[in-house]
C-alpha cells in the first residue's frame, strides 16, 4: 500500500503524486511478469482513474510499456541507471588513463558527456602546455562545434539526430564551425566511419583537438575523450600520433565498461583541409 506520509527530512516540499508515480515504478520492478491496472490500483491503494493516469504519463514517456492490460517497465528506465553509472564511476575509472594521456601527449585531456545538444566537461587533466584551452569541469559548449561533441552526436540514430537538430540551431562559434544541419549529417558519417573526430579551429581560433568514444558493453557510446592544445604544438603530424594515442585510451576505458572491440575502421588521417 502506497504511504502518502513517506519518510521525508521536510514533508512540506514532496510533491505526492511524483513520489506515487515513483512508487509505482518500484512496484513494477518488483514483478517480471507485470501488473495489471486493476492489481496495481490495489496493491497501492489508489483509484483506478488515478493509478491510469500515471501509468498513462509514464507511458508516453516510454518508461512504462503497456502490453493489452499488462504493464511493465520500459526501455528509458535503462537511461536513468546508464546516467547514474556515468556519473558515479566514469571519472573514476577514466582517470588514470586520462593522467598517462596528457603525460604522453603534453597536452590538455578532457572527458565529456552530452547533455541534448551540448557537451559538458566532466574531467580534465591539463598537461604543461595549457596555452589557449580554457575548459573547466562543468564547462559546456555546442556539441557542432567540438570534436567531443560529434563523436557524441555520430552515436545517435537518425531520428534521435533530427530531434536535437529540430530542436536547437547550430551555433557559430568561429569561421570554420560546421553552422548548419546538412554539413553537420553529412559530416557525421565521415565520424562514424572513422571512429573519432577533430575539432580544427571549430571550438575557438588557434585550438586544435581529436577526439574519441568511449563505449559500454552493448557499443553505445557513453562519454569521450579528447586531446587538445594550440596549434602550433598540435601540428598535423603531432595529430597523427596523437590520434593512436587517443583511441588507445578510449578502448581501454571502454574494456573497463564491458566493451571489447576495434575502436577505429581506418588509420588516423590529418585534419588538414577538414572542419572537423
Amino acid at each position: 500500500m502506497f504511504n502518502d506520509s513517506a519518510d521525508t527530512s521536510d514533508g512540506k516540499y514532496v510533491v505526492q503524486i511524483l513520489a506515487r508515480a515513483l512508487r509505482v515504478l518500484w512496484t513494477l520492478a518488483s514483478r517480471n511478469d507485470g501488473w495489471t491496472l486493476d492489481e496495481l490500483a490495489q496493491h497501492e491503494d489508489v483509484n483506478k482513474a488515478s493509478m491510469l493516469r500515471i501509468l498513462r504519463t509514464l507511458e508516453a514517456d516510454r518508461v512504462v510499456l503497456r502490453d493489452k492490460d499488462v504493464y511493465r517497465l520500459g526501455p528509458r528506465v535503462l537511461e536513468l541507471s546508464h546516467g547514474y553509472l556515468r556519473g558515479l564511476e566514469l571519472d573514476t575509472v577514466a582517470r588514470p588513463f586520462m593522467q598517462r594521456l596528457a603525460a604522453r601527449t603534453g597536452q590538455t585531456v578532457s572527458l565529456a558527456v552530452r547533455d541534448e545538444f551540448e557537451v559538458v566537461y566532466i574531467a580534465i587533466e591539463k598537461a604543461h602546455r595549457e596555452i589557449g584551452i580554457q575548459g573547466e569541469i562543468g564547462g559546456r559548449h555546442p556539441a557542432n562545434a567540438t570534436a567531443l561533441g560529434k563523436v557524441l552526436l555520430a552515436d545517435l540514430d537518425g531520428p534521435e539526430l533530427d530531434a536535437l537538430l529540430h530542436e536547437h540551431d547550430l551555433t557559430q562559434l568561429t569561421h570554420r564551425t560546421i553552422d548548419t544541419p546538412e554539413a553537420l549529417r553529412s559530416h557525421l558519417e565521415v565520424v562514424r566511419e572513422r571512429g573519432y573526430a577533430f575539432d580544427d579551429e571549430e571550438r575557438g581560433i588557434g585550438i586544435r583537438c581529436v577526439a574519441a568514444p568511449i563505449r559500454r558493453a552493448d557499443g553505445r557510446v557513453i562519454a569521450a575523450v579528447s586531446v587538445a592544445g594550440a596549434i602550433f604544438h598540435m601540428t598535423e603530424d603531432v595529430v597523427a600520433g596523437h590520434t593512436e594515442l587517443v583511441l588507445q585510451a578510449a578502448s581501454e576505458i571502454s574494456e573497463r565498461f564491458g566493451h571489447h572491440g576495434s575502436q577505429s575502421s581506418s588509420r588516423p588521417s590529418e585534419p588538414a583541409g577538414t572542419t572537423d
